[in-house]
């Protein structure tokens, strides 16, 4: 078997045929391909939909696994992950959709080049007014040569061209079992997951094809972010984690780029509820939260000009914010 494709499905009933339809409607090989559909227990029609498709569509190769309760993204991919048979698994998000034909390039060029990570392109599909940056640039890059996860990160960083999310990628399965594992409970677990699996690779490349198409949408996590503040311990939670690991990798390359991006995890707790709207009570809870824990210092302590700046205006929240709104209008702060 050359590549498992692993389906979180939870309330997706609206999405999940589209999804089915990009792998199956498609003129790929399907023979070397298995997709695997975690159930994590939703309230909608979204599992009977997937037999009925199976059913109405003879289809062989989907096998649906069952969590007895709502587990979430991260332990539903982690399923996946222990029941996978493929040589190289690609993580799909039910509402999303997958270009088949591009991806079984990329299965057969990792699989000659025996990658424990290839990475490719995305586009976004967007279906919600909120104003939520992906990050996700359809322009074209340069395929680059194969390097070890430590130079990878390092030059993604330096040409800012890391993107966090696992979809983006696909991996080689005795790669990732029983060493990685997204952290139960995170929302944003890319966040944490993708700069550990990607500095620990000693083979990994950028391949230039767009084959995942993502869709943005009212309801899901990133734009439920401007409604309430759950999200912020994830956030605290992330930069925890990355902390610790960073203190694994302290005479590689990638350990300052890891150390910016924390520090920009930091500054991203007050910046996004002023980039994305929320309410005067949750902004003045997170106001709180930043002075409690004392967030500033740790882009206080980065080598980055910019960054150490900002995290000195964070110690005064309510200047930070006036300047920010000016400088973010001006294109001179992301």
């Amino acid at each position: 078997m050359k590549l498992s494709i692993i389906i979180p499905v939870y309330n997706v009933e609206k999405y999940i045929i589209d999804c089915l339809d990009s792998i199956y409607q498609s003129k790929a090989d399907l023979d070397q391909v298995e997709v695997l559909c975690i159930d994590d227990k939703g309230n909608d029609n979204s599992i009977e939909l997937i037999k009925e498709y199976v059913k109405s569509n003879k289809i062989s190769n989907l096998t649906i696994l069952y969590h007895q309760q709502n587990k979430g993204l991260s332990e539903a991919r982690n399923t996946g992950i222990s029941q996978a048979t493929g040589k190289y698994i690609c993580f799909l998000d039910s509402d999303d959709m997958i270009e088949m034909s591009k991806l079984e390039k990329m299965v057969d060029k990792a699989i000659a080049q025996d990658l424990d990570i290839l990475e490719g392109n995305m586009k976004e599909v967007s279906e919600t007014k909120v104003n939520i940056q992906s990050g996700i640039e359809e322009e074209n890059r340069d395929t680059t040569e194969i390097l070890n996860g430590d130079k990878y990160f390092y030059m993604s960083a330096k040409n800012e061209r890391y993107f966090p999310m696992a979809c983006s990628r696909i991996y080689k399965s005795i790669y990732l079992k029983g060493k990685f594992f997204f952290k139960p409970g995170l929302k944003f677990e890319d966040e944490e997951f993708s700069p550990r699996v990607i500095i620990s690779a000693n083979r990994i490349q950028y391949y230039d094809t767009i084959f995942y198409i993502y869709r943005r949408r009212d309801d899901s996590i990133t734009t439920n972010m401007t409604k309430n503040n759950q999200w912020v311990d994830s956030y605290l939670e992330i930069m925890n984690s990355l902390t610790e690991f960073a203190k694994t990798i302290r005479d590689k390359k990638s350990y300052g780029p890891l150390q910016e991006r924390i520090a920009n995890f930091a500054l991203s707790i007050l910046k996004n509820p002023i980039a994305y709207g929320t309410t005067d009570e949750n902004l003045k809870e997170i106001i709180n939260l930043v002075k409690e824990k004392k967030l500033y210092k740790i882009p206080q302590k980065s080598k980055n000009r910019l960054i150490k700046l900002q995290g000195y205006l964070m110690q005064y929240p309510k200047l930070f914010i006036r300047i920010y709104k000016k400088q973010k209008g001006m294109g001179e702060w992301k």
